[in-house]
C-alpha cells in the first residue's frame, strides 16, 4: 500500500518489505484491477501515495506528465531512482497537494485513501486539482458491509495500521467520496479471496460534481 502518513518519520520497515510484497499482490485480482484502471490515465496525472512507483509501468503514452506525490521519505528514496523523464516527484500527502488548482486532468488513489490521516481534506483537495471533466481512478480496499466484518476492522484498526503503513481497514473510502460531492456511479466492486481482513475493494472512474451543501467553503476539514 502506498503509505500516506503525512511529512513525518514514515515506516521504515513497512516501505522495505513493501518492493518484496509487490509482485504477489500484482499476480492476483488486484494487479489485474490496477492494469485496467490505469488504461485509462490521460494527460497531466498526479499519483497520490505513489509508494515504490507500482503505477508507473501501467501508464500509457496518453499521460504527458505525472506528479509523484508521497509523503514517506522509506518510500521516497524507492521511488527516486529511475524515474521517466516526465515524472516528478513531491514529498507531500493528499491532504495539501503541491498542485496548481484545476491543473490534473487524471489523479490515482491506488491503495492510498486507506491511509491518509485526514481523508475528507484529501478528497477537498483531489476536487481541487482536478479539471473540469478530469477524473479520479481508485483502486481501494473498503469497510466491509457485513457488520459482523466491520466490527472485525474496527477492533483490529490501531494495530493493522502499525504494521500495514498506516492502513485503515475500517475506512469508509465510498461513503467519503459521496459525501465529498464524487460520482461513484461507475465503481466497480469485487473480491480478494485470502484477505479476510480488506477483502472487499472498488475500482473504477469518478467524476466530481458540484460540492454538496455546507461544504463548498469547507477546506481541509477533519473527517
Amino acid at each position: 500500500m502506498e503509505q500516506q502518513s503525512g511529512q513525518g518519520s514514515g515506516h521504515r520497515v513497512f516501505a522495505a518489505l513493501y518492493g518484496w510484497m509487490s509482485p504477489a499482490i500484482e499476480a492476483g485480482p488486484i494487479g489485474a484491477a490496477r492494469r485496467a484502471l490505469l488504461a485509462q490515465a490521460r494527460g497531466v496525472v498526479a499519483d497520490l501515495g505513489a509508494g515504490v512507483g507500482v503505477n508507473l509501468a501501467h501508464l500509457g503514452p496518453a499521460v504527458t506528465h505525472v506528479h509523484l506525490v508521497e509523503p514517506d521519505p522509506h518510500m521516497l528514496r524507492r521511488l527516486a531512482t529511475h524515474l521517466p523523464a516526465h515524472a516528478q516527484v513531491h514529498r507531500a500527502g493528499a491532504e495539501q497537494l503541491p498542485l496548481p488548482t484545476a491543473g490534473v486532468d487524471t489523479v490515482l488513489a491506488t491503495l492510498t485513501l486507506c491511509t491518509v490521516q485526514d481523508p475528507r481534506a484529501a478528497a477537498d483537495e483531489i476536487r481541487r486539482v482536478l479539471r473540469p471533466g478530469g477524473r479520479l481512478l481508485i483502486l481501494e480496499h473498503v469497510r466491509a458491509a457485513d457488520p459482523r466484518t466491520a466490527r472485525w476492522q474496527d477492533r483490529t484498526a490501531g494495530i493493522w495500521s502499525l504494521f500495514a503503513g498506516g492502513c485503515r481497514p475500517d475506512r469508509d473510502t465510498v461513503g467519503l467520496l459521496t459525501h465529498a460531492g464524487f460520482d461513484i456511479g461507475s465503481l466497480h466492486h469485487f473480491s480478494v479471496p485470502g484477505m479476510p481482513l480488506t477483502s472487499e475493494w472498488v475500482t473504477g472512474w469518478l467524476t466530481a460534481g458540484a460540492a454538496p451543501a455546507g461544504e463548498a467553503s469547507r477546506e481541509g476539514d477533519e473527517r
